[in-house]
């Protein structure tokens, strides 16, 4: 069995759970000033003590006789009395309550039967007592004091119906007998209320309240409450003491009374404050002695609030002056601006320091930001951009098969819309990914909104001339290794004709013994192929020659077959055409140009010996045939007289003479078909010409020096023998000559033609495995690449001059780079694309430097992908080819573009504008990844001339440089210079910081004496990481274990793992913008940034992994009836809704925060559910956990309670729950049955 710390998944029962360090949990409550305060008392404090104190102090008559005390000095004044209301402790009373209720209500304290009566007795005492001392401050305070009115209609309003209530349950309570069976004890609880002692509720009960308490006409107290009702419903029908009690404790009746007086306390208390305030400052009716009290009292203040800070003045101490640290100054913030030269100017040097307007603070002080570097702008622009995207083995929508889109390419000739093809662009920050534009519903890819690129090869010949006739067209590719399949069905064939693209299915495409062919027919209907042309087809093909085009189809219902040819290289190919039933050459016999429209003589009225018939095509004689049939459909067949064998002779036309082959070829003049060829084995083939025509075919004259062939009559009919035989055939019977034997001699029968048609083959070799200039200077046929944007001719020799560049000669587009940077790669070796994002640069003059901007949405990344090292290939276009950039040349402040920032291209000299494989006329840059095109960010702009600027303190308001700049407040130089046109801040400013504050510092401090700038302890990682990025909100550092997940959550995970350290992070969701609320996954630029700061802080032999945590998904499936009325789709939504908020507050304003671990029980969920008040009643109620099991296995089960299943577990809410509706109608009470009747 292998060891457990061998195994990718492994748990650690010992390992102790915590929830980790939140931002919150940093602050020390010690270190705040005001934690601990020497002197906690203020003004009512000073006045509440003279009035306590007064009582204790003998006042002495004239006569020098002890007459009483000095209260009715200090304990008259109005107020004395609203301090007394101001310093009351309303949390404290509300704590005591809350304990008694809290006792009262736990049934596990059953036995404990005289402390539950102590406790009830406690309630009812509070209650009465707060009762009393409200009655008696409502009688102490002057009429004038709005207090009195606001505490007299509460009493009325509020008070009284509740107290009313309460006497009650009391008297329901006071009726039991015996008095040891009563559950209300006559004891109070010892709190202080308005400076006096609680009561039993006995004593107020008795000694009763004044007339506002009076809830009816009752004369007196005394009649009032003997007319009051006992009301023992709220004690139940237990028959235990403490299950009575308990019911009470829990009774919503006997609570809302204890709620209605905690409120009106807490009430009167906070008016109080404010009442006091104002007979401090407003009233001038004080005793001469008190008002010099109350200015003593006020004075005093300002030496409590010095003795106040000696807390603070120890910190300063031993911080400042003791250990010489100090707060951490303002961390001014940084714009990206872009800059636009005047037209006629070529370039301008922005010199570091240079300063640029910034408006005014708030002192209204200008405000200056200063370029950080040299930069030197130029009139380069962003003009376009383009992507091409390989998409992998994600499913694309719920109806398409499985796998059938991975490997597809799409190709987005504006990348920067909505569909790729220009749309606006309707994401509510206007951004847009370059690698791809998926988009997802329900957590699930939904759609790729890109077109499907256009990929494949083509082939442009003067072979292609095919004008008429069953014609074939065959191209067989050369290659060193072969490949397997039948491509038929994945391609189309698509040829130049005058109207623009033939489309043609072909009859085969695969591997055969003499290499990869593709063979295409065009029939007899099928228009001519004729030369391209860019203004009629498209594409931008460099040549004037016809054209065969072999594109890939996308098929729905079956694989992409990119990725089976991608590979394929060539050496060459070999082109051949068949053509049958060819009409309209050019004719002409021995008397002038022949009409083959209408029956013809081809060798004249009466052929002679060496009579001709000239058969001219320039469609024909412009290729090296290897067969070539003139085929005649005689009138009648041909019969010279007397039965004589007359031949023709075929000749060719070169340099303006007739020649005949050296072998002679001849044929019968009575056959039907005519070959125009010599021997194929003795090189006797029909010479051709070097230079393809595309123009019409021309009639034989006398100056015609090539492209003809004619059939020359060796011998001639015997016309002459026939008319001098017909001659003594008239004079035999003219002179009734004996031996005449009466046949008349038959006229020989000349050739008729009705029809005439041409029949050849011809091939073509294209080599291309040679880097010869004269090879590709003379060629005649062009192989090219048929990429997503553009189209590029494929020969070694265009490649030779790009040392880097592949030098073999690839069948279709190829999508990859050669290694240079990958150390777990072999140098060179060939690394296959993702994706690509083309940068178009218009005016653009080489050699210059290329500052462009990134602007990213922050944390747009996919935070479960894994960012590979390095990521991003950047290139640039040089004839077609993508050369990288030296190591040098790139200088990336993106993070490869996870962080908004610039990049800095060193474009050389070589880079060229004039390519086909991308619209001319700019130069390209190329962005490309192998893998993980979701790990950058998305973009809302690239543009060029960028550069960064940082504020420029010129004793400017120190809350400057903590806000971030708005967009478009800078737009000018300090010093304005012609030459520059405009200046542009796109975007708000970022990276600013105030000074410190004094509570940061000290915490900062505090945590840096313990931990001492390195990572070591637990405590250690999660306090550094939280003071240095504020975006984070909470840390867990987990202690030997290894977290590494890959982007479909499996992975590694193991808790037992010596070495290994990792650190799950939690995002501030006040920083960071969310991909997904529910859940809250830091940035990959986030998690990058942290791992660089740890392990600059850490042991060298530490293993550290920075991650987001893992997810796991409750999900509801239940039933539910709403109360009657109510709307089931709008009410089904809010019900959802109010279980997600449940489930993942942090997910809504005003919610609460993720933590680790958690747990979700079903009947916390079903008495939320129950609460809501739209809901009548829950049922069929299942609560489903997802989550990863200890195989790595994806499981949903049906739980009680869920629980996180590792120490980096998240409990949050599905995207969705299931909630189904019970209808009221269809819902009936079930029927009573009668036992006696069974």
């Amino acid at each position: 069995m292998p060891k457990s710390a061998d195994c990718k998944q492994n748990r650690d029962a010992l390992k102790p759970l915590r929830e980790g360090t939140s931002q919150d949990q940093r602050l020390a409550l010690p270190l705040d000033p005001n934690f601990a305060p020497v002197d906690q008392r203020d003004v009512a404090h000073g006045m509440v003590f003279a009035q306590a104190y007064a009582s204790f102090l003998n006042y002495f008559n004239a006569n020098n006789v002890k007459d009483g005390d000095w209260t009715p000095f200090y304990g008259t004044d109005v107020s004395v009395q609203l301090a007394l209301t101001a310093v009351q402790d309303v949390e404290f009373y509300r704590g005591r309550i809350k304990e008694f209720l809290d006792f009262l209500k736990d049934l596990g304290f059953g036995s404990d039967e005289t402390k539950a009566k102590d406790y009830l007795g406690y309630l009812f005492s509070s209650v009465g007592s707060l009762a009393r001392q409200l009655d008696r401050l409502k009688d102490a305070l002057p009429q004038d004091l709005t207090l009195k009115g606001m505490l007299r209609g509460l009493i009325v309003n509020q008070l009284a119906p509740a107290l009313h209530r309460l006497i009650s349950y009391y008297k329901a309570d006071l009726a039991v007998t015996p008095d040891s069976d009563r559950l209300i004890a006559d004891l109070q609880p010892g709190l202080e209320l308005f400076g006096a002692q609680t009561v039993p509720f006995s004593a107020v009960f008795a000694s009763g309240l004044g007339q506002e308490w009076i809830t009816d006409a009752s004369p007196d107290w005394a009649s009032y409450t003997g007319a009051i009702a006992a009301d023992a419903s709220v004690y139940g029908s237990g028959i235990e003491p403490f299950q009575r009690i308990n019911h009470i404790a829990t009774h919503n009746m006997f609570t809302s009374v204890l709620d209605q007086f905690l409120k009106s306390y807490a009430r009167v208390a906070n008016e109080g404050k404010q009442a006091l305030e104002k007979t401090l400052t407003d009233r001038d009716d004080h005793q001469p002695h008190y008002a010099l009290f109350l200015a003593f009292l006020r004075l005093f203040a300002y030496a409590r609030d010095a003795a106040n800070t000696l807390t603070a003045r120890h910190l300063d101490f031993y911080y400042r002056e003791i250990l010489c640290l100090k707060e951490k100054p303002a961390r001014p913030g940084q714009v990206h601006l872009l800059a636009e030269l005047a037209r006629q100017v070529e370039d301008r040097l922005f010199p570091e320091g240079e300063l640029f307007k910034a408006g005014k603070d708030a002192q209204g002080k200008d405000a200056f930001y200063a370029g950080d570097a040299d930069f030197v702008a130029n009139q380069a622009k962003v003009t376009e951009l383009k992507t091409v995207y390989r998409h992998g083995s994600e499913k694309v929508g719920l109806l398409s098969p499985s796998g059938v889109d991975q490997g597809r390419l799409f190709a987005s000739p504006v990348a920067n819309s909505a569909d790729g093809k220009g749309a606006e662009l309707t994401s509510e920050d206007k951004s847009w990914h370059p690698f791809h534009n998926k988009r997802y519903q329900d957590g699930s890819l939904a759609a790729i909104d890109m077109p499907r690129a256009e990929t494949g090869f083509a082939v442009a010949s003067h072979y292609l001339f095919l004008a008429q006739g069953s014609r074939t067209v065959t191209v067989t590719f050369q290659q060193p290794a072969p490949v397997s399949g039948d491509f038929t069905a994945d391609v189309i064939c698509s040829f130049t004709t005058k109207k623009g693209w033939l489309d043609k299915s072909p009859l085969s495409f695969s591997q055969v013994t003499g290499g990869l062919r593709v063979v295409v027919a065009l029939t007899g209907a099928d228009p001519a192929v004729t030369p391209y042309l860019s203004e009629t087809h498209g594409y931008n093909f460099d040549t004037s020659l016809p054209v065969l085009m072999v594109r890939l189809r996308h098929r729905d219902d079956a694989k992409f077959r990119y990725e089976s040819l991608e590979d394929v290289t060539i050496t060459g190919l070999e082109l051949t055409v068949e053509v049958q039933d060819l009409k309209g050459a050019a004719l002409a016999n021995d008397f002038g140009p022949v009409d083959a429209s209408k029956p013809f003589q081809p060798f004249g009225p009466s052929p002679l010996a060496n009579s001709a018939f000239i058969i001219g095509s320039k469609e024909l004689f412009q290729k090296k045939l290897t067969s070539a049939t003139l085929h005649l459909t005689w009138q009648g067949t041909p019969a010279p007289y007397g039965g004589k064998t007359v031949n023709a002779v075929t000749e060719y036309l070169q340099g303006g003479r007739w020649h005949p082959y050296l072998t002679t070829v001849q044929t019968s003049v009575t056959d039907s078909s005519f070959t125009l060829l010599g021997d194929p084995q003795t090189s006797e083939a029909l010479p051709y010409l070097d230079a393809p025509d595309p123009t019409e075919d021309e009639q034989f004259t006398t100056v015609s020096r090539n492209g003809f062939v004619r059939l020359r009559l060796d011998d001639d009919f015997g016309q002459s023998s026939y008319e001098q035989a017909l001659i003594d055939y008239i004079k035999r019977v003219t002179d009734a000559d004996p031996n005449n034997d009466g046949t008349r001699p038959t006229p020989p029968t000349g050739p008729f033609v009705t029809e005439l048609t041409l029949d050849y083959a011809a091939t073509q070799t294209i080599l291309l495995d040679k880097a010869d200039a004269d090879l590709f200077a003379g060629r005649q046929a062009r192989f090219f690449s048929l990429a997503p944007f553009g189209t590029a001719e494929q020969h070694p020799y265009l490649k030779a001059t790009i040392p880097t560049a592949d030098a073999s000669v690839y069948l279709l587009p190829q999508f990859k780079h050669q290694n240079r940077d990958d150390l777990m790669l072999p140098q060179g070796q060939k690394v296959k694309h993702e994706a690509e994002f083309y940068i178009g640069i218009s005016d653009l003059v080489p050699p210059r430097n290329l500052a462009l901007l990134f602007q990213v949405v922050d944390g747009s990344a996919d935070p479960l992908s894994v960012k590979p090292k390095p990521h991003i290939e950047w290139s640039y276009l040089k004839q077609n080819e993508w050369v990288p950039f030296a190591k040098d040349g790139v200088d990336d402040r993106t993070a490869e573009l996870i962080d908004s920032g610039i990049v800095t291209f060193a474009v050389p000299r070589e880079a060229s504008a004039e390519n086909s494989v991308l619209p001319a006329g700019m130069h390209w840059l190329r962005a490309a990844v192998a893998e993980n095109a979701d790990s950058v960010c998305r973009l809302i702009m690239v543009a060029a001339q960028a550069l960064r600027a940082t504020f420029a303190d010129r004793g400017n308001d120190p809350a400057f440089p903590a806000t971030p700049l708005p967009a478009g407040t800078i737009s000018k130089l300090d010093q304005p210079d012609a030459a520059v046109k405009g200046i542009t801040q796109p975007f708000p400013g970022f990276g600013g910081r105030g000074k410190e504050s004094p509570g940061d510092f000290y915490t900062r401090i505090s945590e840096r004496l313990r931990h001492k700038d390195r990572a070591i302890a637990q405590w250690d990682y999660e306090h550094l990481i939280l003071e240095a990025f504020p975006q984070v909100y909470r840390v867990k550092c987990l202690n030997h274990t290894q977290y590494e997940p890959d982007a479909s959550g499996t992975g590694i995970y193991r808790e037992l793992a010596p070495g290994h350290v990792t650190v799950v992070a939690i995002p501030n969701q006040r920083f960071t913008h969310l991909r997904d609320p529910l859940r809250p996954y830091t940035s990959l630029g986030l998690l990058e940034e942290i791992t660089r700061f740890v392990e600059a802080r850490t042991s060298c032999f530490v293993k550290l992994h920075v991650k987001n945590p893992q997810f796991e998904e409750v999900r509801v499936d239940c039933k539910v009836r709403l109360h009657p009325g109510l709307d089931q789709s709008f009410y089904g939504q809010k019900i959802s809704e109010a279980i997600t908020r449940f489930l993942s507050p942090w997910a809504f304003p005003g919610g609460g925060s993720p933590t680790f671990g958690g747990v979700v029980r079903k009947s916390v969920l079903i008495n939320f559910m129950e609460d809501l008040p739209y809901v009548d009643c829950v049922t069929d109620f299942r609560l489903f956990h997802t989550y990863r099991d200890e195989h790595d296995l994806q499981r949903t089960v049906e739980v009680n309670e869920a629980v996180g299943s590792k120490a980096v577990s998240v409990l949050v809410s599905a995207r969705k729950h299931t909630i189904a509706f019970i209808d009221p109608a269809g819902v009936s009470a079930p029927a009573e049955v009668c036992r006696c009747a069974v």
